[in-house]
C-alpha cells in the first residue's frame, strides 16, 4: 500500500510501499523524477531528499544536466564523436584510429557505470596507480592475447605486454582522458575537473637514442649488405632417391622489403621527420620531385610538405634523400605498372598500399647490425633516425632555431634534448690552448 509522508509544502514529495525503502519524487526543468532513497527510516529518508533536491537545483542552475550519466555511457558517446569528427578531417585520423580500444579497456574497465560527475581528482589518482600496473598485477594479467585490427582490415593477435606501463604511455593516455572530460562539460554532464599530471618521482633520462656518425656508417652499410646476401641466395636439395642439386632462390619480396628499409633509412635520416611524418608522406608532399627526377642529379631539388602528430610544415631536408625518393619510384612503376599518383603513399608495398610501419624491419636491421641499444641500454627506435638528424645538423654548425623550425619542434626541446650535441661541438673552446693555465 502507497504511503505518503504528511509534509509542508515542499519541493518534493516523499512515498514508501508497504514497508520497504522510501522515495521522492520532483519535478524539475519540466520533468518528474523519481529516486529511490535506499532507508526505511522516516528522518534519514527526508534528510537524503532534501540534499539530493538542493544538489538537483544547483546543477540544473549551472547548466549541468539534472540526470547523471554513466562513465560508460559518456565514453561511447565520446567515440561516436571523434569518429565523425575525424571523418570530416577536424581531427587526426589517428583519434579515430587509437583512442577507441584504449577508452574503452582502461577507462571504462575502472569507472564503468559510476556517474561521471561523481568522479574526482582522486578517482583520477588512483586510476593513474591502477593503469600503470594493468599489465603486471591488475586485470590485464589475465589476458594472454590481444586482439589488433590494423586500419587496412587485417586482425591478428599478440601476446599482452607484461611491463609496467611507461610515463611516456602514461602521458599519451591523458591526452585522452583529459578530451573525454572537456568533452563531457561540454556537454553538461559534468563539472570542470583539472586533470592532474603523472607525478615523475625520480628525474629520468628520457632523451631518445640517437646514432653517432660511426654508427649511422654502420647501419647504413649493413643495410646494404643485406640486400646484396639476398642476390646470391641458394637451396641444396636432396631428392628421395639420392639425387643433389643447387635451386637458387628469388627472394623478390624480401630484397624489395630491404630496399624499402634502406630507402626509408636514408630518407629519415636526412630530414628529420618523424615516423608518423613519413608515414603519411604521398607523392604530392614531394615539392618539386616530378619536375626533376630526370634531370643531372646536381640539378635535382625537393621539400617535403609533412604533417603528423597535430603539426604540419614545409620541410627542407639534404639531397640525399633524392636518390632514395627515386628507387621508390621506380619500385612503385615496377610492382603496381604505373606511376604513382600524387595521392599514392611514398612508403608503399608491392600491391601500392601504404606501409604503417617499419619497425619489424628496422629491429631486424639494428640487431643485425649490433645496434639495438644505445650505452644507456635503451633500446633505439625508427625515431633515433630524426635524432640523429637533428644531433648532426647542430653538429654542423646550423642555427638552433633553424633546425627548430625545419623538424617543426620548439627551441625549448631543441635545449632540452640536444644541449649535450651543443657541448661535444664546442669541446675545443672549453679546452683553450694555455700552457700556464
Amino acid at each position: 500500500m502507497l504511503q505518503r509522508l504528511n509534509q509542508t509544502k515542499e519541493n518534493f514529495v516523499l512515498f514508501q510501499r508497504d514497508g520497504t525503502n522510501w522515495s521522492m519524487r520532483y519535478t524539475m526543468d519540466g520533468r518528474q523524477i523519481r529516486k529511490s532513497l535506499s532507508t526505511s527510516d522516516e528522518a534519514e529518508a527526508y534528510r537524503r531528499a532534501n540534499e539530493i533536491w538542493h544538489e538537483q537545483n544547483y546543477r540544473l542552475k549551472n547548466g549541468l544536466s539534472i540526470v547523471e550519466h554513466a562513465f560508460e555511457a559518456v565514453a561511447e558517446e565520446f567515440i561516436k564523436t571523434i569518429e565523425v569528427e575525424a571523418a570530416r578531417k577536424e581531427r587526426s585520423a589517428d583519434h579515430a584510429y587509437f583512442w577507441p580500444p584504449k577508452i574503452r579497456r582502461f577507462l571504462v574497465g575502472y569507472f564503468g557505470q559510476k556517474p561521471i560527475d561523481k568522479i574526482t581528482l582522486p578517482d583520477i589518482e588512483r586510476y593513474l596507480e591502477w593503469r600503470k600496473t594493468y599489465w603486471t598485477s591488475g586485470p590485464g594479467l589475465q589476458i594472454e592475447k590481444i586482439r589488433v585490427e590494423r586500419a587496412d582490415g587485417r586482425i591478428f593477435s599478440r601476446p599482452a605486454p607484461r611491463k609496467i606501463a611507461a610515463l611516456s604511455t602514461i602521458k599519451g593516455e591523458m591526452v585522452i582522458i583529459r578530451s573525454l572530460f572537456q568533452q563531457a562539460v561540454r556537454w553538461g554532464y559534468c563539472p570542470q575537473i583539472v586533470i592532474p599530471s603523472p607525478v615523475v618521482r625520480k628525474r629520468v633520462d628520457n632523451r631518445r637514442p640517437g646514432f653517432t656518425s660511426g654508427q649511422y656508417e654502420k647501419l647504413f652499410n649493413t643495410a646494404l649488405a643485406r640486400i646484396s646476401e639476398l642476390q646470391s641466395r641458394t637451396k641444396d636439395i636432396t631428392a628421395k632417391d639420392g639425387r643433389k642439386w643447387t635451386l637458387k632462390v628469388p627472394p623478390k619480396n624480401i630484397q624489395a622489403d630491404r630496399i624499402r628499409l634502406y630507402c626509408y633509412i636514408e630518407i629519415m635520416a636526412h630530414s628529420g621527420m618523424r615516423p608518423t611524418e613519413a608515414k603519411n608522406l604521398t607523392w604530392a608532399n614531394i615539392i618539386g620531385f616530378r619536375d626533376c627526377k630526370d634531370k643531372p642529379v646536381g640539378q635535382r631539388d625537393v621539400q617535403l610538405q609533412v604533417r603528423g602528430k597535430g603539426k604540419h610544415g614545409t620541410s627542407v631536408p639534404l639531397l640525399d634523400v633524392i636518390p632514395a625518393l627515386s628507387m621508390l619510384w621506380d619500385m612503385f612503376v615496377t610492382e603496381v605498372g604505373r606511376e604513382p599518383e600524387d595521392s599514392d603513399p611514398v612508403f608503399a608495398d608491392t600491391e601500392g598500399k601504404q606501409i604503417q610501419s617499419f619497425k619489424k624491419g628496422f629491429n631486424e636491421l639494428l640487431k643485425a647490425a649490433d645496434l639495438e641499444r644505445d650505452y644507456r641500454g635503451v633500446r633505439r627506435t625508427p625515431y633515433s633516425l630524426r635524432h640523429y638528424y637533428i644531433s648532426r645538423m647542430l653538429i654542423k654548425g646550423t642555427s638552433i632555431y633553424d633546425v627548430a623550425l625545419n623538424t617543426r619542434t620548439s627551441l625549448q626541446m631543441i635545449e632540452k634534448h640536444y644541449a649535450h650535441v651543443i657541448t661535444d661541438d664546442i669541446k675545443d673552446r672549453l679546452r683553450p690552448n694555455q700552457p700556464n693555465w
